[in-house]
């Protein structure tokens, strides 16, 4: 008689077999609302911030956004996570400059809101091969 073996199914926590991501950049004025909708139903997002332009994002920095001194407690029991310094198309960067790009935006984020910071959203969507090898040197263990 042939014996069929059993699936090992890999679950999130609660033994959930999907989750959903919420993830928004730029730290935009809007995020208030956002954050005040994922609390009131129990929604977690991560929110991919720029330490080097807070307080403006968009153009030129001419759109209203979040003051770094906000982060900690509007972003509470939400993911606080990289997306570099100041914005650059990161593909078009000599990676010393990704490098510094990623490091400073880590470090001011993680002195905002007082934890590790370990994701990134690549600005513009910009990446390459050797982006990609060179973040996880840097402490980062997830980018999109």
């Amino acid at each position: 008689m042939e014996r069929k073996l059993k699936n090992i199914y890999t679950c999130y926590p609660g033994g959930k077999h999907k989750a959903l991501t919420m993830s928004y950049d730029d730290g935009r004025e809007e995020d208030r609302r956002l954050v005040a909708i994922f609390n009131k139903y129990g929604i977690k997002g991560t929110f991919n911030l720029n330490y080097g332009i807070q307080g403006t994002c968009g153009p030129n920095g001419k759109v209203p956004g979040i003051p770094m001194t906000e982060y900690k407690e509007l972003y509470k029991g939400h993911e606080v996570a990289c997306h570099t310094y100041t914005h650059p198309t990161i593909e078009r960067c000599p990676l010393e400059q990704v490098v510094s790009q990623v490091m400073e935006d880590r470090k001011g984020l993680e002195k905002a809101v007082g934890y590790p910071v370990r994701g990134m959203a690549y600005p513009n969507g910009s990446y390459s091969e050797d982006i990609m090898k060179l973040l996880p040197s840097l402490g980062i263990k997830y980018s999109r």
